[in-house]
């Protein structure tokens, strides 16, 4: 039913309902007469009237957007007003049309008790009017705003993921760029190891998540395409548990954290290492372990940019902080990223 039927259907129950509680009241007392029963069907059509005028003048000035003061002034005068009018006609009914009494009975202060009792009706029926409106609002302003904070994360996501993927490439490219003069044969494994990280990069921009064992074979890729670069002085190895292959993480963030063990780490020891990467599960969580040969000195708080960045990716895919660590552990150093686990 659209909110106009409602509103209707709301109307014409409710004040219905008035003129028959009217109807039931004067029948405690005395047998209800044609006049009593037309005059209850009067004051109910024109409280109905009444109330879809202060609806109007509500709707058309737009009185709601109005400070409460000034709101509430232009209500209890506009309600008063009515409810003056409206006893107005009933009192001419009563008096000129019905003729349930003379003039002589007429009473002023039984006339302005019925004006009050009609304004304390307004009043409900302003209560209802305006607080289902304020809550209709509120209901609209939370959906906008979780519209809001949905588009600021998609637009956030795509400006973290072109933050990310230029650092790749540059690393890749320049690692390139060195062999081609030194020996073309590597160089060309080099360039068909970097077209499939291009490929995984392209295919998987558009996703938020892809699978563990999608971002394993990436970054095994990676560190063929590194082994070659560094010749013996680099050896690594991948473990991951079958079972957790299919849960789902940010894409590029194991490779990053290879990308800065290789960048810290491999090439600041001339002798070379090892890089180790784990994959494990810690009560709920994910945890990502990449270990490189070499000495930590200087810790920086969140690890390098590429690694803030995939920390605001995780919080924003999940609406969690993740926890980071880098620490040094005997000869290795060691990044640690725990985050929830999601299939």
């Amino acid at each position: 039913m659209s909110r106009n039927k409602w509103y209707w259907t709301l109307q014409i129950t409710g004040w219905s309902l008035y003129g028959l509680l009217g109807l039931v009241i004067n029948g405690i007392f005395e047998a209800p007469s044609i006049s009593v029963v037309v005059f209850a069907l009067l004051s109910a059509a024109f409280m109905l009237i009444a109330t879809h005028f202060l609806r109007y003048l509500i709707r058309k000035y737009e009185w709601l957007r109005l400070p409460f003061l000034r709101l509430s002034v232009r209500l209890l005068l506009t309600s008063v007003g009515l409810a003056f009018l409206i006893n107005v006609l009933n009192s001419v009914f009563i008096v000129y049309i019905a003729n349930f009494f003379g003039e002589e009975k007429f009473s002023v202060a039984v006339f302005f008790l019925y004006v009050f009792q009609t304004t304390i009706y307004f009043a409900l029926w302003l209560g209802i009017y305006v607080g289902v409106y304020y809550f209709r609002n509120y209901k609209r302003e939370e959906i906008e705003k979780w519209k809001l904070q949905s588009a600021v994360k998609d637009a956030e996501l795509i400006a973290l993921k072109a933050q990310i993927n230029p650092h790749f490439l540059f690393n890749a490219l320049n690692n390139i760029r060195a062999l081609i003069l030194e020996d073309q044969m590597k160089a060309r494994d080099m360039v068909s190891h970097l077209s499939d990280l291009l490929r995984y990069s392209i295919q998987f921009n558009d996703q938020e998540k892809v699978t563990i064992a999608e971002e394993l074979e990436i970054v095994n890729n990676y560190l063929e395409l590194e082994s070659i670069h560094y010749e013996k002085r680099l050896s690594y190895e991948i473990n991951s548990p079958d079972r957790l292959k299919n849960y789902k993480i940010p894409p590029m963030v194991i490779q990053l954290m290879v990308e800065n063990a290789v960048k810290h780490g491999i090439s600041q020891v001339k002798s070379g290492g090892n890089i180790i990467v784990n994959v494990s599960q810690e009560d709920i969580d994910l945890t990502l372990c990449v270990s490189n040969t070499g000495s930590l000195e200087k810790k920086p708080e969140k690890g390098g940019i590429g690694i803030r960045n995939a920390i605001d990716r995780i919080n924003l895919l999940f609406d969690q902080e993740p926890e980071f660590k880098l620490e040094q552990q005997g000869r290795m150093v060691t990044s640690t990223l725990k985050l929830p686990k999601e299939k």
